[in-house]
């Protein structure tokens, strides 16, 4: 179907019309604050993009409230840190203790301390702990250690990551064909040197044992490997034999292993990825969930590792630092968050398992019984919709991974779903959290079937 008869359906469409018009007449305070807002750049970034703008007002449990009323099952969670739910009594009164003592000191408190023997306790590769204020800086942190710590230049990355906004973190994949077993690189993003791309970087294939060779082929110049242990963009949990076959190779090299936990770190496990599969990592980095829902991040590994952000490692010594590391506002979030999580594992863990996995399992049958070109990938409570019919290994599988056949109707069906109340972010990884009920869980399933078939109704599938 060409673009013109796309357009044409929409503008035809009795479903298509009668969305835009309810969503515009419940949402006028949204609009002037939209029109008097367009100077505000974030506007255009894809992950806080929505198919209809709305401006969020308040939060509570599994619940977003806009600024005009309207009151929404959120999947957004801050784009994963909250999994607690929003606005969590715990976070909230350990925030309120906090602001009678102050919110800045530059200096170390003993915050630092409790909320670094909560990961090293968590973390399985976790024997000290630096804090950085984003899980971006927190791996160009890891990758520059890793560097120092060996002495060798380059760092393996896998096709379809994301590792945050720093400049080592934007080599993705072009997907040409042929070119799964030794993918080609380009930038997501101008202004970023050739020389990184060129010298610094090497880009290995995900879920792919043709990267255990191209490890070893380049084990002198590689001084370590980072990846996520269930990918956002293709987020899965059987992942632990490509995993451990890349711990093995690693190991067998002197190469390191860095495991991205930014997202997965206490969100599949209490003891993130590395927990769940029994792998333990060189390094591993931190962010999110470990702030409760505060700017933070966090690097933790073996100490002779470590060594190179203390000085132990002599000339090794990197720098770090920021004005806000360490701030006691995201301490006591975090500490809160991690102290609850730990005593009530046993139950949200396999709780937030199985509302995920029921989800992913109610939609897919649904998909699948009614032709509709669509599927859920998940790990537990992070999940991700893709809009083919297709299986999916890796980026490689993604049909049009920079834009699909679907993507028209995809927009569509994100309308009538924030339409039915609701949100599923522009970037379009989802998440559960502790608050959401069973009856949330359904009503979001509910919702998205309803919105698949009101989108065909307009002809778009």
């Amino acid at each position: 179907m060409d673009a013109a008869r796309i357009d044409e359906l929409i503008l035809e469409g009795k479903n298509s019309q009668e969305i835009r018009k309810k969503l515009k007449e419940r949402t006028q305070k949204s609009f002037e604050i939209k029109n008097k807002g367009k100077k505000v750049a974030q506007e255009v970034i894809s992950t806080v993009k929505l198919p209809h703008p709305i401006y969020i007002d308040s939060a509570s449990g599994g619940t977003m409230t806009d600024v005009d009323g309207n009151t929404y099952i959120d999947t957004t969670m801050g784009f994963g840190p909250i999994i607690l739910g929003h606005n969590h009594e715990v976070i909230k009164d350990a925030l309120s203790a906090q602001m009678e003592k102050g919110w800045l000191f530059g200096l170390p408190a003993d915050q630092q301390f409790e909320l670094g023997e909560l990961l090293t306790e968590a973390s399985p590769c976790a024997e000290e702990v630096i804090f950085a204020n984003t899980g971006t800086e927190a791996t160009m942190y890891a990758m520059r250690a890793a560097r120092a710590f060996n002495g060798k230049s380059k760092i393996g990355v896998f096709d379809s990551a994301y590792h945050g906004g720093h400049d080592y973190a934007l080599l993705f994949a072009t997907y040409e064909e042929g070119t799964n077993a030794k993918p080609n690189g380009m930038y997501a993003s101008a202004g970023i040197s050739n020389v990184i791309k060129d010298e610094t970087l090497m880009l290995l294939p995900y879920r792919n044992e043709a990267a255990y060779d191209m490890i070893r082929k380049n084990k002198d110049d590689l001084a370590a490997i980072i990846l996520e242990g269930s990918q956002n963009s293709n987020p899965r949990l059987n992942n632990k034999d490509f995993l451990q076959g890349l711990r093995d190779v690693c190991t067998e090299c002197d190469v390191l292993l860095i495991l991205d936990e930014v997202v997965t770190g206490f969100r599949v496990d209490y003891g993130g990825i590395q927990g769940y599969y029994g792998i333990k990592a060189d390094l591993a980095t931190y962010g999110k969930i470990l702030g409760g829902g505060f700017p933070i991040g966090a690097v933790a590994g073996r100490e002779d590792i470590m060594a190179v952000f203390s000085g132990k490692g002599g000339e090794r010594r990197i720098f770090h630092g920021g004005t806000f590391n360490g701030n006691p506002f995201s301490m006591v979030a975090g500490i809160a968050a991690l102290s609850y999580l730990r005593e009530h594992k046993d139950t949200i863990y396999p709780s937030l398992m199985e509302k995920g996995n029921r989800l992913a399992n109610e939609i897919n049958d649904f998909c699948e019984k009614n032709d509709y070109p669509a599927q859920i990938l998940n790990a537990g409570s992070k999940f991700h919709m893709k809009f083919q019919r297709e299986p999916i290994n890796s980026g490689f599988d993604i049909k049009n991974y920079y834009g699909g056949m679907h993507k028209q109707a995809e927009n569509e069906f994100y309308l009538h779903l924030l339409g039915q109340d609701v949100i599923v972010p522009g970037v379009r990884l989802s998440f559960i959290c502790d608050a959401h009920s069973d009856g949330d869980v359904s009503k979001i399933i509910d919702s998205m079937k309803y919105s698949f078939n009101a989108v065909r109704e307009d002809g778009l599938f």
